[in-house]
Formats: structure tokens, C-alpha cells, sequence
């Protein structure tokens, strides 16, 4: 990985020339570089299909999105191996004024 520093200087670092730095890039967070190029490793793909979607709902019904998605999706905790649910939470008063607003989305 090439990255620009703090300091404007160029440095090519991996895990073992520099193993702080590389973890640090890797994820712990901003401000540590710029990265200007990157080597990856790629693998083929295991699952040829793949769906997303994305629910938007007001406060009033998360209870009901909520028990519907353990009903049909989670199964109760019997969820299918290669479903994967997730649900984003934001305060957009002019969505629903008290507040309460929910993305909901489950991929597969």
C-alpha cells in the first residue's frame, strides 16, 4: 500500500515494514494517511446471487417490522445461513416528527 503522511512524505508500507502503520490503514480509524495505491488479493465468488433492499419505516411501526422479520426472515432463530439482516436508526423530524425512523434491510 502506498500512502501520502501526515507530513506530505510517500511511504510504501505492508506488514512487516511497518506493522502499526499497516493495521492502523487497515482500519483503526482516519486521519493516519492518504492511500494512493493498493494491492489486493481477490477471490472468486462463492454465492452467484445476491439481493438487497432497503426498508424505510416510521417509529410507529418498528414493533411490527420488527416481529414480522423474526416471523419470516429470522425464523425465529432458525435464520438461513446466507440471510443477513441489519437496521440502520435516524432522527429525521420531517420523516416522523417524534423522531423515530427506521432503515431496515435484510440481504441474501
Amino acid at each position: 500500500m502506498t500512502v501520502v503522511l501526515a507530513d506530505g512524505t510517500v511511504a510504501t508500507i505492508d506488514a512487516q515494514s511497518e506493522p502499526d502503520l499497516w493495521w492502523a490503514m487497515r482500519g483503526a480509524g482516519h486521519n493516519f494517511g492518504i492511500v494512493t495505491s493498493v494491492t489486493a488479493k481477490i477471490y472468486p465468488r462463492i454465492h452467484t446471487t445476491y439481493a438487497i433492499e432497503t426498508l424505510m419505516f416510521t417509529g410507529d411501526k418498528v414493533a411490527a417490522l420488527y416481529q414480522a422479520a423474526n416471523d419470516h426472515l429470522l425464523r425465529n432463530g432458525a435464520q438461513p445461513v446466507d440471510l443477513i439482516n441489519w437496521s440502520y436508526w435516524f432522527n429525521v423530524p420531517t420523516i416522523d416528527p417524534k423522531g423515530r425512523f427506521s432503515f431496515y434491510a435484510p440481504a441474501a
